[in-house]
């Protein structure tokens, strides 16, 4: 039993740190609404969007490859069900990288939109403010909605670790509990 929480510690934590790849938000501008700088801006997010999608499609490559080869040589049924799950997740970060890669981020159909119309750049400049207020309400709730979804996991798991009397799956909800305590903590910032 004691492998099986020690298989489940290191399966959440693998599915946590791609599940927070997935969910956090990706860059967003900052900067004042001039198209001029938003638009260097989105020329240096795209060579980052290309950067950090390669960089998945290879790590999760690497991951689904190793993961395949160490079920095939594992004859250990949970050993196997870690190779597998690392061999999903691998696969799961080339589709995130893919998705970097070729669609880019949230800006570049707005950009393209505006950069290839005929209106002034003041116009581009008075449709980026409000495009950039919106956003920023967006990305404000999006936050807060990650705050209460991970609080209220934590609770559910804390509650579930109470009430458990095999003492083996104790600290499996108690960790999961202390993990999504600390995520609901870091997006309250």
């Amino acid at each position: 039993m004691k492998a099986f929480v020690i298989a489940a510690l290191v399966a959440l934590i693998t599915i946590t740190s791609q599940a927070h790849a997935f969910m956090s938000d990706e860059s967003h501008y900052q900067g004042l609404p001039e198209w001029s700088q938003f638009k260097q801006f989105i020329h240096e997010q795209q060579q980052e969007d290309e950067r950090l999608g390669l960089s998945y499609m290879i790590s999760g490559g690497l991951a689904a490859v190793g993961g395949v080869i160490g079920y095939d040589l594992s004859n250990d049924p949970l050993s196997r069900s870690v190779y597998a799950l690392t061999s999903t997740v691998g696969i799961a970060a080339i589709g995130l990288g893919a998705s970097h890669y070729w669609t880019g981020n949230e800006y570049d159909s707005f950009f393209f939109a505006l950069e290839h119309s005929n209106i002034s750049v003041q116009e581009k400049n008075r449709i980026l403010q409000k495009y950039l207020e919106k956003e920023h309400d967006k990305r404000e709730a999006r936050r807060w909605i990650r705050v209460v979804t991970h609080s209220l996991i934590a609770v559910a798991n804390f509650y579930s670790a109470s009430r458990e009397p095999n003492g083996d799956v104790k600290p499996v909800f108690i960790f999961l509990g202390t993990v999504n305590t600390v995520l609901a903590i870091s997006y309250s910032f």
